[in-house]
């Protein structure tokens, strides 16, 4: 690895982490030549996951739309970035087990939807009513019922 400082290519390591549910690491380093210290990250290179959208056009799969969208979804709610991060990696974690070429994005919006559903109400109709088009007042309540209904079932 190269020094950001002295563009030198003699450094040691001095402390190793993971991050991210252990999907990066994070390195200390110290440069051996102007002794300054760095961090580096390491991570999976893209998977090649692509998602076919609904015109069959295909593009890479995005983790960081993901987020965006349930950020936007859980906006002026009681949800932490670190509850949105675990969140979006188990999506992640979710599609890369099934798919390794492509996936549909009406799959994405369902998981997406499955894991809001647990996360928060409120962000879950609201991911809902932009993701399936809602055109009236009948869509939420439909939707509010069957939350309802789910958590009597699961004895919420």
């Amino acid at each position: 690895m190269r020094c950001p400082f002295c563009h030198s290519d003699n450094d040691k390591v001095q402390d190793s982490r993971t991050a991210e549910a252990g999907y990066v690491v994070r390195r200390k380093r110290l440069c051996q030549t102007c002794q300054r210290r760095f961090t580096t990250l390491e991570q999976i290179d893209a998977l090649n996951v692509r998602v076919v959208k609904s015109d069959e056009t295909r593009e890479p799969f995005d983790r960081e739309k993901i987020k965006r969208g349930i950020e936007r979804a859980c906006s002026k709610r009681a949800v932490t970035s670190d509850e949105i991060e675990k969140t979006v990696q188990k999506i992640e974690e979710a599609i890369y087990a099934e798919f390794d070429m492509e996936i549909p994005t009406a799959t994405i919006g369902e998981v997406v939807l499955r894991k809001l559903a647990t996360l928060d109400e409120v962000a879950y109709i609201r991911f809902a009513s932009v993701y399936r088009d809602f055109d009236d007042a009948k869509d939420f309540l439909q939707i509010v019922s069957n939350l309802q209904r789910d958590a009597q079932m699961d004895g919420r």
